[in-house]
């Protein structure tokens, strides 16, 4: 019987772990989406769709763990870096 408990006691902490996303919080999964989506992205309409959808999320940045905040800070800088690439694609002279 007691085999029966733990297996269903791991059953279900393997569903709420999935469910969750390996533990991230809603912050890092809004940031990581915002970065997947911007840096796909191929003109100005896209990456300003992208920003918007973001911001929307922004009540989810609250939800950041301490032990997230590099991935978070590494996330926004490349979302960053892809729409500033994106924007300064038609300035002669910027690459």
């Amino acid at each position: 019987m007691n085999m029966i408990k733990i297996a269903f006691a791991l059953c279900c902490a393997s569903l709420m772990l999935a469910t969750t996303a390996c533990g991230k919080s809603k912050a890092l999964m809004a940031v990581e989406d915002y970065e997947k989506t911007t840096c796909a992205c191929k003109d100005a309409a896209c990456v300003t769709d992208a920003a918007k959808k973001f911001s929307e999320k922004s009540a989810d940045m609250a939800s950041a763990s301490s032990g997230e905040v590099e991935a978070i800070t590494t996330a926004t800088k490349n979302a960053t870096a892809c729409a500033t690439k994106i924007a300064t694609a038609g300035v002669p002279g910027m690459k």
